[in-house]
């Protein structure tokens, strides 16, 4: 099997944890619905970055760092959701340092193919 290749329907694992999730808030959590729908957006962005690290050679690596920067946003909402008590200052600094680690460290490079690659 190749790695590059998914192995599940990421969106069916996602609404899975999702759906338990709710049903551990049904029974157990004393969480609000907004704290449900904040976790499900953590564990649906955490699903993005997922299938982005997982077909990063289909685009090149270009989508990879949408997913992360998304799923920080979903991080900090989270966390605000559940009694993080963060400035708006605060949540841009780190979205700003996010932003800019994942551009250094994630780097997505052009090349051109070879022709006799591209007839094969």
């Amino acid at each position: 099997m190749d790695q590059q290749e998914l192995t599940g329907e990421p969106a069916l694992w996602a609404s899975l944890i999702a759906s338990g999730i709710q049903l551990a808030a049904a029974f157990w959590l004393p969480w609000s619905d907004a704290q449900i729908a904040v976790v499900n957006a953590a564990v649906l962005a955490a699903a993005g970055v997922w299938v982005a690290f997982t077909t990063r050679s289909i685009d090149n690596g270009g989508s990879i760092k949408a997913a992360i920067l998304g799923f920080a946003q979903a991080a900090i909402s989270l966390a605000t959701t559940f009694g993080w008590d963060a400035t708006p200052e605060q949540s841009a600094s780190l979205m700003t340092f996010i932003g800019l680690a994942v551009a250094v460290f994630i780097r997505q490079t052009s090349r051109p193919k070879n022709a006799y690659d591209l007839a094969a």
